[in-house]
């Protein structure tokens, strides 16, 4: 099992250093370039170049440039464009670099993206001298060629001319539309009503950089290590391997819909065997003003056999319902979840006994705050879970504690790579009324067992 988990670790890692990889070679580009100018690269962190785009997306903002219909993906694309300096100046010019936005009178390029969504920008030592206003129109050009629809993102006139509509004196929301309208197939489709003012019309409101709903898809790895009960348990797990696959084949517009799969394998002192098995189901029903609205469900089905659910009191199936909200700011994540799991039992023999374990209904809810810095999203939670009833009885062994809550809390901090993740999570018992643990609630591939867990992963979002 663990040459398998290390297997995929390397499958991992191996996906997400290919693109740099690549980068580094000298290939031919789709514009003509050779690509020598990709023999040396910098990441642009800061400076002239890193601090106008600041200022491009205040402009954008101020204009309310994401209400304008077909100009919806501008803003995002804009904010999440990964920034590159090359060493040396590019005087290899053709067709796509026709334009003043594109190079200078002695035919020295300042810039090139790919026309198409998440290319990066490689600026050319020559946009250094160029002063922030005029560095501002050459992001929002270059953010044009990759956000605009397919059928205009490459019309060289139609991105100036809607460059010089934003970027000039005076310019305005109405304006901007009209011009939009005319030049972009999709937005001429989309009129608001006279009741309805156009900065609001859906249709050209984005999805915030982090949401979901972009790259909805994800697979991962994660292992946890449980604590040790405070009183001796009949069942002790130490710790848990989880392999994730959530899919997203299904979308209406801006509304994923996907189905996953976690398979996962624990360890107990004196040996390891396959855990439960999660189906899950997910829907992002709506997106909007940088809110990702979601519904999902799951059943956790439990892969003992018979002789093996004899020992475990968590042989139960599990499922539960739920919505969660998150908004997303420049620096700043929260994320809501509320969710009920359905009642369940199981029976557990001990010696000559069997124990029967009732698991009245549970609602939780919980919020995960977060601050967003560059790749870093260091966050934590707090979790609140109310059950109806926890019984377990056998011979003349009874035990009715009524209901009960459960009050969690820990760090959830992530560090992310285009679009791998790594992550570390720790969930600890907070609070609880009378002897309620974990174990009362019996989600293994939930909240676990005992009085928490720390748990470390690494996704590949797509």
């Amino acid at each position: 099992m663990r040459g398998f988990l290390l297997f995929w670790i390397a499958l991992v890692i191996a996906v997400s250093i290919t693109p740099l990889l690549s980068l580094a070679e000298v290939t031919k580009i789709g514009n003509g370039d050779d690509g020598s100018d990709l023999e040396g690269f910098t990441e642009i962190k800061s400076g002239i170049i890193f601090d106008s785009r600041q200022d491009a997306v205040d402009l954008l903002k101020s204009l309310n440039i994401p209400g304008v219909p077909g100009l919806g993906a501008l803003l995002p694309e804009l904010k999440g464009n990964l920034l590159y300096l090359t060493k040396k100046d590019s005087q290899t010019v053709d067709h796509t670099d026709a334009g003043a936005f594109h190079a200078d009178m002695k035919g020295r390029v300042y810039a090139r993206t790919f026309a198409e969504p998440n290319a990066v920008t490689r600026f050319f030592p020559v946009a250094t001298k160029l002063d922030s206003d005029q560095l501002v129109a050459l992001h929002i050009h270059e953010a044009l060629h990759r956000s605009l629809p397919p059928s205009v993102r490459e019309d060289e006139t139609i991105v100036t001319s809607l460059t010089l509509a934003i970027t000039t004196p005076g310019a305005n929301f109405d304006t901007i539309q009209k011009l939009a309208q005319r030049l972009i197939p999709e937005a001429a489709t989309v009129r608001s009503s006279p009741e309805v003012p156009a900065k609001v019309v859906e249709a050209g409101v984005p999805m915030s950089d982090t949401a979901r709903a972009k790259n909805p898809s994800e697979f991962g790895i994660e292992y946890r290590s449980f604590s040790a009960p405070k009183q001796p348990s009949t069942y002790q797990v130490s710790s848990m391997y989880l392999l994730r696959s959530e899919l997203y084949p299904f979308s209406i517009a801006k509304r994923p819909i996907g189905l996953g799969i976690d398979l996962s394998m624990i360890n107990r002192p004196t040996s390891s065997l396959m855990g439960p098995l999660r189906l899950t189901a997910n829907a992002r029903i709506w997106t909007l003003r940088g809110f990702d609205v979601g519904v999902w469900g799951l059943a956790g089905l439990n892969t003992l056999s018979n002789e093996e659910l004899k020992q475990s009191q968590f042989g139960r199936d599990i499922y539960q319902l739920g919505i969660s909200i998150k908004r997303d700011l420049d620096f700043f994540s929260v994320e809501n979840f509320i969710s009920y799991m359905f009642e369940g039992q199981s029976t557990q023999r001990i010696g000559n006994i069997d124990y029967h374990y009732e698991y009245g209904g549970v609602v939780e809810v919980s919020s995960h705050p977060a601050l967003l810095l560059g790749p870093f999203r260091l966050g934590g939670f707090i979790e609140l879970s109310l059950g109806d009833d926890y019984k377990v009885t056998g011979g003349a062994f009874q035990y009715d504690p009524g209901r009960y809550r459960i009050l969690s809390g820990g760090p959830e901090i992530q560090y992310r790579y285009h679009n791998v993740v790594l992550g570390v999570t720790g969930r600890f018992l907070l609070n609880a009324t009378q002897d309620a643990s974990y174990d009362s609630l019996g989600d293994l591939m939930g909240p676990g067992v005992a009085q928490g867990f720390i748990s470390g992963s690494v996704s590949v979002f797509f």
